[in-house]
């Protein structure tokens, strides 16, 4: 059977990505056991390090892989404050305030409907409670105040 395409490069596919000359050699070398192509003991005389110190990389190398690789929410994350951020949330702040205070009219138009002797409005459209609520009520029997 014929593959087509390149050839796969294995863990020398390292070599193509930024960074040191000696990173890069560690996490190809890492690869390889991981692969392997390569014994931990080679990979130890190889890097010039002791066992114990090759498999903390190891582990260390697979946990970032593992923390790049997490699921993470889609699209951009959302940016800082911009000003047009800003105005955009007091408007919608404002949108708000003006949406609860119209439900508000609503609710005093229902009431002064159904209950219109409670609340009526003077000459200056303002509302006031009618009149022989403002007064005293005198006791029956009594007589009227003196002036």
């Amino acid at each position: 059977m014929m593959r087509q395409g390149r050839k796969p490069l294995g863990p020398a596919l390292v070599q193509h990505l930024p960074g040191s000359l000696r990173a890069k050699e560690r996490l190809e070398v890492i690869l390889q056991t991981i692969a392997g192509t390569l014994t931990i003991k080679e990979a130890c005389d190889r890097l010039g390090i002791e066992e114990a110190m090759f498999h903390r990389l190891r582990v260390g190398v697979l946990q970032a892989g593992i923390t790049h690789l997490e699921p993470r929410p889609l699209g951009r994350p959302p940016q800082l404050s911009s000003p047009e951020h800003e105005r955009l949330m007091d408007m919608e702040r404002r949108l708000e305030d003006l949406d609860r205070e119209l439900q508000l009219t609503g609710v005093r138009e229902e009431i002064a409907h159904i209950l219109p002797h409670v609340v009526t409005r003077d000459a200056a459209g303002k509302k006031t409670r009618p009149a022989q609520s403002r007064q005293r009520r005198r006791p029956p029997n009594a007589s009227p105040p003196q002036t």
